[in-house]
């Protein structure tokens, strides 16, 4: 595992644009194998975690209208491509040659985009959710802590979210808790 995801979660880190994350007690680049005997772990690791699950927890609770989206739109692009179809039967057997239903079912295949994109980012979004909170939760089960965390999103009449987490920790048998907003 990467050293730096250790430091992300440290009290210690010391951030420099040119040489990246850095140790402020030894000012070098970490050097360890599995885990850091110096990383403290006061405040900074509580507002990593909250900021990873909200992420996750934000992205995930988009799936139903995602779904909903994508059969929607689905919907409409195969009934219009059907349409076209069947419009297109309905002229040659009048004896008629056109390009209309060709149209049609084009605007039809145009339609479906509008839900499968959407699916697509979410599909994305998710996997990067997914595997920053895998890398976060596996560096903490190596320092034996584990965490629980309660999300709540408020949404006023404008749409504008209001996000709070608390989060309850389990280290070494003692509890810690911590309310953020």
């Amino acid at each position: 595992m990467d050293p730096v995801k250790h430091c992300i979660l440290c009290d210690n880190r010391q951030f420099d644009i040119i040489t990246g994350s850095k140790c402020k007690l030894t000012n070098e680049r970490p050097t360890f194998m599995s885990r850091c005997s110096k990383i403290v772990f006061e405040n900074r690791y509580k507002k990593v975690i909250s900021e990873i699950n909200v992420e996750h927890h934000l992205i995930k609770i988009t799936k139903p209208s995602v779904i909903l989206n994508f059969v929607v739109f689905m919907s409409i692009g195969v009934g219009v491509i059907a349409f076209g179809y069947l419009f297109g039967e309905y002229l040659w057997d009048a004896g008629w040659i056109s390009t209309v239903p060709l149209f049609i079912m084009f605007v039809g295949l145009s339609i479906i985009p509008f839900g499968a994109n959407p699916l697509r980012q979410y599909i994305q979004s998710i996997r990067v959710a997914n595997l920053k909170k895998q890398e976060l939760d596996e560096v903490l089960k190596l320092y034996n802590i584990e965490y629980a965390i309660d999300i709540t999103v408020k949404k006023d009449f404008h749409g504008n979210q209001d996000i709070s987490s608390v989060i309850h920790f389990q280290r070494s048998g003692k509890s810690d808790f911590l309310k953020q907003v």
